[in-house]
């Protein structure tokens, strides 16, 4: 990549001290003098001739800056990113994580004070949600790159807005505010959204996205520049995002949506839930973005050093499931829903001894194995025994009318070809069965890849039952969500992946929601009702 001015040494020229041997208050052993104020405190010494002139790296740039500095593993896989962002290597970087992990410190303030060493001739933008904050992280980041040996303009030296020696520098301000007349090669913004009202706000949240189309965005360098001989080459110019989710339309959703358009940007994600999910819970993206792989095993906490897991699941107990979703794992979900309500969703029902009569696995198929194909999505479900009636006396009595009662007990989604989806298939049942939870029926919409599962397994599988694809996604989802509504429908914990998409649903994927409304409606019309609710009872189709 063709810079604009060569690149700093590593190694600062040393200052010989003006009148003192002592260091005292006006000279730095290690540094020199760190305000490069030469002709009254000091004077520029001959550069040593051994020192290296190579760049330091990022890491190296940390230990040096911030000695204490705790390279947990979440932070050396962000580390490695932003050094790609300095390299001239990434231009589009999102970050987002829980609160409290030293996100800040890391890409608001070290890192801009990184990236002048590397390049002290450009401009960098910090923008947060207010400007305080912001100025907040350009004191820091001008602390961090005066310590390790950087020269400072004498001219220009304030917290929002200060310069570096060959005229680059560093400004802040908060969103909505004064960036016009101002350019920058790199922008970082942290934290747009003071808290959960302002993510929420529609009106907040508009002013926010006009300000990033008319400001911030139009301040950005080109990303490329006219060479010499009329030929077009890379110019540094870049964007990091970093961010604890609130709202599901908050900037990162607005962003996304811009990728699954005419024009996309080609972001990288580094998505970091709290707790690290299994595959088929993990969000997915549009598919101009590329996503950082998460390291984890599922279950295994972000960082383990701060926050322990026993720590995050008091925490999830205490924050409850929609603010542990979006604030911890990053998956926020819209506060009411659209066509099913989050005031819908249940916990279990209580219970001692009942057990599931019937209980279904539902499967939506669609496979390429392809990260951009449809998912295959897996649903348990089952239908609760009626409660046994007992008088006053604790003796047992007549049964009564028996109410629909369905409990969801896990769902999961996967990008899975044909073999991996017989596999699956087969490992699930064998599992489910070692649990005592031997599904009665598995039921395989008889529309896309389910035949050809179907004819595979038929065999193999006792009770799997096509179902047929009567009307539209939105139609099936209209007819469940009555259940839903009524509290007829209970959700574990593990159905969590199901319940997100649910209240996204119609927009997002719509998998899960598909096999949930498959086995729901399958359950009521076809088997709960031939336990004499309707007055014509049909038919139980179970063939085992």
């Amino acid at each position: 990549m063709t810079l604009l001015a060569p690149r700093r040494p590593a190694a600062a020229p040393v200052l010989a001290p003006y009148g003192s041997v002592d260091g005292g208050l006006l000279y730095s052993p290690r540094h020199g003098d760190p305000w490069r104020d030469v002709g009254y405190l000091g004077h520029r010494a001959d550069a040593d001739p051994t020192a290296s002139t190579a760049p330091l790296s990022f890491r190296d740039f940390i230990a040096d800056a911030y000695p204490r500095y705790g390279f947990h593993h979440w932070a050396r896989v962000l580390i490695d990113l932003l050094q790609l962002v300095a390299d001239g290597d990434l231009n589009r970087l999102i970050v987002t994580c829980p609160p409290r992990l030293g996100k800040s410190l890391l890409v608001s303030k070290l890192f801009p004070a990184y990236f002048l060493y590397r390049h002290p001739h450009l401009f960098v933008a910090i923008a947060s949600y207010s400007g305080e904050l912001a100025y907040t992280h350009s004191r820091e980041a001008r602390h961090f790159y005066r310590i390790t040996g950087n020269a400072l303009s004498r001219d220009s030296q304030a917290v929002g807005n200060w310069l570096t020696d060959l005229r680059g520098g560093c400004i802040a301000a908060g969103v909505n505010g004064p960036f016009t007349g101002k350019g920058y090669s790199l922008g970082v913004i942290d934290d747009p959204y003071k808290g959960p009202a302002d993510a929420g706000s529609s009106l907040v949240r508009e002013r926010l996205i006009d300000w990033l189309r008319a400001v911030w965005f139009s301040r950005a360098e080109p990303a490329q520049i006219e060479a010499g001989d009329g030929a077009m080459q890379p110019n540094l110019s870049a964007q990091v995002i970093v961010l604890t989710r609130w709202d599901h339309q908050d900037v990162v959703g607005w962003l996304m949506d811009q990728e699954a358009g005419a024009a996309p940007q080609g972001w990288h994600i580094l998505n970091l839930p709290a707790i690290a999910e299994s595959p088929g819970e993990r969000q997915s993206f549009p598919r101009a973005c590329s996503v950082e792989p998460d390291w984890r095993s599922p279950g295994e906490a972000l960082c383990p050093e701060r926050f322990p897991l026993p720590e995050l699941l008091k925490i999830r107990a205490r924050t409850g499931s929609y603010w542990w979703q979006a604030l911890y794992q990053q998956r926020p979900t819209p506060a009411a829903g659209f066509i099913f309500l989050r005031s819908w969703i249940k916990p279990p029902f209580p219970r001692t001894s009942r057990r599931f009569a019937p209980l279904v696995l539902s499967c939506d198929l669609s496979f390429k194995g392809e990260d951009d194909s449809a998912y295959c999505a897996f649903v348990l479900m089952g239908l609760l025994s009626p409660e046994p009636r007992k008088d006053g006396d604790g003796r047992p009595m007549a049964p009564g009318k028996p109410e629909l009662e369905l409990e969801v007990l896990w769902a999961t989604r996967h990008h899975f070809g044909l073999p991996e989806t017989i596999r699956f298939l087969l490992q699930a049942l064998q599992g489910l069965e070692a649990q005592g939870l031997r599904p009665s029926a598995v039921l395989i919409e008889d529309a896309a890849n389910g035949p050809a599962v179907q004819q595979t397994l038929r065999r193999r599988v006792a009770g799997m039952l096509p179902i047929p694809a009567r009307g539209s996604k939105g139609a099936r989802a209209h007819a469940a969500a009555p259940l839903v509504e009524a509290g007829q429908v209970r959700f574990h914990h593990r159905a969590t992946p199901l319940v997100d998409e649910m209240l996204r649903f119609p927009k997002g994927t719509k998998d899960l929601v598909d096999a949930f409304c498959h086995g729901a409606l399958w359950l009521e019309t076809r088997y709960w009702r031939g336990l004499g609710v309707s007055k014509a009872p049909l038919p139980v189709l179970l063939t085992r």
